[in-house]
């Protein structure tokens, strides 16, 4: 869950918050892995709480589209800085997924997908999840943050040959 700590709308991120040097890095490392790879990546002004787009993915995945919502999302999320805690833009996902947005909008916020987020949750804070993306191969190695194709051929080719098992890159 990305900023669980975040009321369900989000917030709006400060001046203060944006100019620290660790999230100014981030972004840098972020924007300039997007322009390698060929991707639109525009940075909101707001924080937001992802736990409204993971109860509507789950929607997504209840119908047979949960791939399609996916993409959706992050494109609004990541190329058009939108705010992924705000209905319309879950709705216009939705759309651009094909899936009935006021079926999925009323379904969700019946709670209907409550439970499953929180157990989802859970089950990755309990795995040692911290950041966002973080991926797994045979629950041995864990691979934090968003990452060049060679980290991950690294550890797939360690894992092949029995090396660092339980290794975190």
């Amino acid at each position: 869950m990305l900023r669980p700590d975040m009321p369900p709308e989000g917030v709006e991120l400060s001046l203060w918050y944006r100019a620290t040097p660790e999230r100014e890095e981030a972004r840098q490392r972020l924007r300039a892995r997007a322009q390698e790879l060929g991707l639109p990546i525009k940075f909101s002004a707001h924080i937001p709480n992802s736990r409204r787009a993971l109860e509507a993915s789950e929607y997504a995945n209840s119908v047979g589209k949960g791939g399609e919502f996916h993409r959706a999302v992050l494109h609004q999320f990541f190329a058009e800085g939108r705010d992924i805690s705000d209905w319309e833009v879950l709705r216009q996902a939705a759309v651009d997924a094909g899936i009935d947005a006021g079926e999925m909008q009323r379904r969700t916020e019946s709670g209907e997908f409550a439970a499953t987020v929180t157990e989802q949750d859970a089950a990755a804070r309990e795995a040692g999840v911290h950041a966002a993306p973080t991926y797994f191969i045979n629950d041995e190695v864990k691979i934090v943050g968003a990452q060049r194709d060679d980290v991950f051929e690294e550890a797939i080719a360690r894992l092949a040959k029995g090396e660092n098992a339980r290794a975190t890159f």
